[in-house]
């Protein structure tokens, strides 16, 4: 029997905790094949970004077009996209895709260094959202896409933000509640009709947490890929990522989140 298939289109992270090394890591280990296409190459480590190089737009769309020409591809994850002409280009190329498509916003690493240039939000609005599924926004791409500096401080506040671009965009959105104070996290998901759906977990507190938001929407599109529901393949990839972050790993200096459960 063959794996699901589903396709990444996210940055390189040489430090192999985000991005299309933690869709590749996350992939695998939940049973599917994970396929990749690579906007850009980030020398980074946890908590530091060195430089960005992005990939020519037409480049990225190769890859992206030439995997679902030949592969059975049936969810789709974007990552970093980083230029309004790769957004473009991305969106482009999904114009004949019928599958779920998962959007992870990804404009601010969890150490707070811009991802994305200023002028693709707009395009990503423009041609992205209204072919996605589920958006995952951390805190601060939630507050950036907004438009607000206005704090999000507590869970009612979360499901608020989340509420309005859920109507927005027409599509579901998790707001992940990892930036939030307190000893729980809580993780919503708004439906476009309005529904909301809470998850609630204890803090692992004295780790990095870098690249979980990619591991988080990797393991979502992984589980549509299998053929669950939004709301279950949401809830399977969370326990997935707490677990994950509970039984993280030292090495060296650095925390990495462990995929092998």
């Amino acid at each position: 029997m063959s794996a699901p298939v589903y396709l990444s289109i996210a940055g390189s992270d040489c430090s192999a905790g985000a991005g299309i090394q933690a869709d590749l890591k996350a992939g695998f280990a939940l049973g599917c094949y994970p396929l990749t296409a690579i906007t850009c190459v980030v020398s980074e480590v946890p908590g530091k970004v060195e430089g960005i190089v992005a990939m020519e737009p037409s480049f990225v769309a190769d890859q992206v077009r030439i995997c679902l020409q030949h592969f059975p591809v049936a969810a789709i994850k974007t990552g970093m996209l980083y230029s309004p002409e790769i957004v473009k280009a991305v969106t482009a190329e999904l114009q004949g895709f019928n599958g779920p498509i998962v959007v992870d916003p990804v404009m601010i690493a969890t150490a707070g260094e811009p991802l994305i240039l200023q002028a693709a939000i707009s395009v990503y609005e423009q041609h992205l959202m209204p072919r996605t599924a589920l958006l995952t926004p951390n805190l601060d791409e939630l507050q950036r896409l907004l438009g607000t500096d206005a704090p999000i401080c507590t869970p009612a506040e979360l499901q608020q933000a989340a509420a309005v671009l859920a109507n927005r965009y027409q599509c579901a959105v998790l707001a992940k509640g990892g930036h939030l104070s307190g000893s729980t996290c809580t993780d919503i998901l708004v439906l476009s009709d309005g529904t909301a759906h809470h998850w609630s977990h204890p803090r692992t507190e004295g780790i990095s947490t870098h690249g979980t938001g990619c591991t988080l929407s990797s393991a979502v599109a992984a589980h549509l890929a299998k053929g669950y529901d939004l709301i279950t393949a949401v809830e399977l990839s969370l326990q997935y990522i707490t677990k994950a972050i509970a039984s993280s790993h030292k090495l060296g200096e650095l925390w990495a989140v462990n995929h092998s459960l």
